[in-house]
């Protein structure tokens, strides 16, 4: 009973006649076969559900950069208002308005991240009208107090 493999050979993949299956088993040239690569069918609709917050995030940029200045310059203000003796609720409005851009800009990291695990349209026009507003409350609230006017 004599085997076709080679006993001492550590590869079992080897025939007496030194034929490796494996050079077969990747190259096999098959004229007669045609391989087609599937592309996704859902590839634009999803590029245009991501859309809506793409359009968020570049009209909250320039929102978010005036919170972060009207924040900047009320903790300017903050100080002087500390030194002449406030009350409480002044000093706390204060301090709310001085950090309020950061909070802003969480809250509208926090609006573009939700919009993004939300598969709806109408969930993510929601979350990218929240990232709008909750970017530009803050330049809302200078405009408001006259901050911006000089």
């Amino acid at each position: 009973m004599s085997s076709n493999r080679r006993s001492s050979s550590p590869r079992d993949d080897q025939w007496d006649d030194g034929h490796d299956d494996r050079w077969d088993d990747q190259h096999d040239d098959h004229p007669d076969e045609v391989t087609t690569v599937a592309r996704d069918p859902h590839r634009t609709g999803r590029l245009l559900r991501v859309l809506p917050l793409v359009l968020a995030a570049l009209a909250s940029a320039p929102l978010l950069w005036l919170a972060i200045a009207f924040s900047l310059e009320m903790s300017q203000v903050a100080v002087y208002i500390m030194q002449l003796g406030a009350g409480g609720w002044t000093q706390f409005g204060v301090i709310l308005m001085s950090v309020g851009g950061f909070i802003c800009l969480v809250a509208a990291l926090v609006c573009l991240f939700i919009g993004w695990r939300r598969d709806t349209w109408r969930w993510r026009w929601s979350w990218a009208g929240a990232t709008v507003l909750a970017a530009g409350f803050m330049p809302l609230m200078g405009i408001v107090t006259g901050v911006f006017w000089g």
